[in-house]
């Protein structure tokens, strides 16, 4: 007997994800389902799947950040899922690393053909790729190992504001903890030195991974690590 194909679909409107995801079972797939880009990490870190389907409209992240994620730290095929399709959308879709830009409204019988055609090509690049490897704080060695792209070496402050935002796995620390933390104060002078520091780390990260910037803004809260950051 075959075994499932096993399928992730992320996708932050709780109608068409659980449509899909009942058409993707009836087609034979094991599907596991989140609908935010933080439980998405999640999953895809603690087990591998034949295909990611992402939602490009996350409510934590856009979706192209996820997908990219995925291309740099797994052997899966990634399929994009957009409610508008226009040109720029799509580029960038394919940027990030997705293999298919499927437009809203989705039919569920094209996306389990899809899932299926991505399964059989992907089936021998799967059986020699590596597990899942993420970002990696080296906090002795002040540096931070990119997938894909090397270690970078970090100032004492820049590693140490990673190191405040790892724990976060996609989640904001407070604007207000990372200014005691760092600076131990909260006026105006300090809060420019952060402004400064994560525009400098965010420079620096770029340099070696090309795309959309890990280190997220979230207004009126503070900073998020987009992506799970393993402190080694």
């Amino acid at each position: 007997m075959t075994e499932p194909t096993c399928v992730i679909l992320i996708e932050g409107d709780a109608e068409l994800r659980a449509t899909l995801s009942a058409a993707l079972e009836e087609a034979g797939c094991a599907v596991t389902t989140a609908g935010d880009a933080v439980s998405g990490y999640r999953q895809l870190n603690e087990q591998g799947f034949a295909v990611v389907i992402v939602g490009l409209a996350l409510p934590d992240q856009p979706g192209q950040v996820l997908i990219d994620y995925t291309r740099r730290n797994t052997a899966s095929a990634v399929v994009a899922l957009g409610q508008r399709g226009g040109v720029e959308v799509r580029v960038d879709c394919y940027r990030a690393g997705a293999d298919l830009f499927l437009q809203g409204p989705v039919d569920p019988e094209e996306l389990a053909a899809a899932v299926s055609s991505l399964t059989r090509r992907y089936a021998q690049l799967r059986a020699s790729a590596p597990r899942f490897v993420g970002w990696r704080l080296l906090v002795q060695r002040r540096a931070l190992a990119i997938p894909g792209a090397g270690t970078l070496e970090l100032s004492p402050r820049e590693c140490q504001l990673l190191d405040l935002l790892s724990p976060g796995a996609g989640e904001a620390v407070r604007r207000c903890e990372l200014l005691d933390r760092l600076y131990a104060r909260r006026d105006e002078s300090a809060e420019r030195a952060l402004e400064t520091l994560v525009r400098r780390t965010r420079r620096k990260i770029a340099g070696h991974h090309p795309g959309p910037s890990p280190i997220l803004t979230q207004h009126g809260v503070g900073y998020a690590f987009a992506t799970p950051l393993m402190r080694a």
